[in-house]
């Protein structure tokens, strides 16, 4: 994992104009493997610096990507988390007729690390002064010349990013998915899908949500332009959670009758089933290394499916009846919810093995992640509150006091906020990841469970 830094860029004006008007990213992915991408763009006012750019997204082996921010600002730097070594990061302000602000420019190589300073080495002799060149004569000053023809107008630079911020919440006896916009945190459309939806999965990238249908075996397939259902796909019996590789467009749906279900995003069509031999749970994808998480509540384990294979690769054995499980793409760390232990096994990605124990709430039920914040929130059914774990230190710094019977969490990492839903209370308590504290309660349809973000 490499953390790099521009350092703060002086973009004070001269003659009333900022020399840099937008700011452009370019990053390369030149691993063998996907990897995973945190932008952060901070301005500074005084002496209070402020985030005003944050942004996640994955990118496939060899893939370029450029990103341009708004930057009209006296001071502004940006820091860049990945998740790999190999990727190339470039960066140069362009101003408001779209020239390169040569000052601005930084190639990879001029990227500094962020980590502690080491230790100031001993000032060196100073060097003898040199003698001071004759002054050359002035030259004459030559005639003004013609004005020339006004060139074209540049392109308008980007404006800051605006964020989708909608949240979509399985109502499970009420048939259908209310939508819920997070900026004014109120119901904007309920869209009927298949018997007893339960888990809910996003593709940003595609802008599509995918429903497990309970009680008919298939899952619904919305467009989250129009609200409405393209498609519906026959899965396995019973399914229950759905799981999303935004890099590949596969989805998966765990199937209580003990197996997997590999749906092609493109086709709406299952192209692999996975045997279990168990009843599954909760599912998670970690889109960079195209792995899959399935918690297998029966036999108190966790089986890890290879995207590109679609087989079983390894098996961690966790606590008592795991039922959620949580992904962070950017650490490789993996969360599992235990319900009958009351705690939250954390895997190691590359190792396959448990290197931490977390005691939570009561029936602990589905996990959430903040990967730009690394906190992780666990829904406690049995406390009717919400474990917060910093996945720094793997310890619980904040219990919060939710609806009742909490059993899904949805996080939108652009807004820090977090979407929990209550089963028994029929809405979902809007959770502020700066203040640990419940800001609003939405009431949506009946029995709700499964909670996906498109941020």
């Amino acid at each position: 994992m490499a953390l790099l830094t521009t350092g703060l860029i002086e973009n004070t004006p001269v003659g009333g104009v900022r020399p840099t008007s937008t700011f452009t990213v370019k990053i390369t992915n030149d691993d063998t493997i996907a990897a995973t991408i945190q932008i952060e763009g901070f301005f500074v006012t005084g002496t209070t610096k402020t985030l005003y750019v944050s942004e996640l997204f994955v990118m496939a082996p060899g893939e370029v990507a450029e990103r341009i921010y708004f930057a009209q600002f006296d001071e502004f730097d940006f820091q860049f988390i990945t998740s790999s070594d190999a990727i190339e990061i470039s960066a140069w302000g362009k101003d408001a007729a779209g020239n390169l602000v040569a000052a601005h420019r930084l190639v990879p190589a001029e990227l500094d690390p962020i980590g502690p300073s080491g230790i100031t080495g001993a000032t060196g002799a100073t060097g003898a002064t040199g003698a001071t060149g004759a002054t050359g004569a002035t030259g004459a000053t030559g005639t003004t010349g013609a004005t020339g023809a006004t060139g074209a107008t540049g392109a308008t630079g980007a404006t800051i990013p605006t964020a989708v911020n909608l949240i979509y919440v399985a109502n499970n006896t009420s048939n259908n998915v209310s939508v819920v916009d997070g900026s004014i945190n109120s119901v904007i459309a309920t869209v009927p899908v298949g018997s007893a939806p339960f888990g809910v999965g996003v593709n940003p990238t595609t802008n599509r949500i995918y429903v497990a249908n309970n009680g008919t075996n298939n899952v619904s397939v919305i467009d989250g332009g129009t609200n409405s259902v393209i498609a519906t796909v026959p899965v396995g019996s019973t399914p229950f959670e759905v799981g999303v590789n935004p890099v590949t467009n596969r989805i998966y749906v765990t199937n209580v009758s003990g197996s997997v279900s590999v749906i092609d995003g493109v086709t709406n069509t299952v192209v692999a089933t996975v045997t279990l031999g168990t009843s599954p749970r909760d599912v998670g994808v970690n889109p960079t290394t195209n792995r899959i998480y399935v918690a297998n509540p029966n036999i108190n384990n966790v089986s890890v499916i290879d995207g590109g294979t679609n087989s079983i690769i390894a098996t961690v054995t966790v606590g008592v009846n795991p039922v959620g499980v949580g992904v962070d793409p950017l650490r490789n760390g993996i969360y599992v919810s235990n319900q009958g232990s009351a705690n939250v096994s954390v895997i190691d990605g590359p190792s396959n093995s448990v290197i931490a124990t977390v005691p939570v709430g009561s029936l602990p039920q589905l996990v959430g992640i903040n990967p730009t914040t690394n906190r992780i929130y666990v829904a406690n059914n049995g406390t009717n509150n919400v474990s917060v774990i910093d996945g720094g230190t793997n310890s619980v710094i904040a219990t919060v006091p939710v609806g009742s019977a909490p059993v899904g969490v949805g996080v939108d990492f652009l807004t820090n906020e977090i979407y929990v839903s209550n089963q028994n209370s029929n809405n979902v308590s809007v959770i502020s990841g700066l203040s640990n504290a419940v800001i609003a309660t939405v009431t949506v349809g009946t029995s709700p469970r499964g909670v996906g973000v498109n941020p």
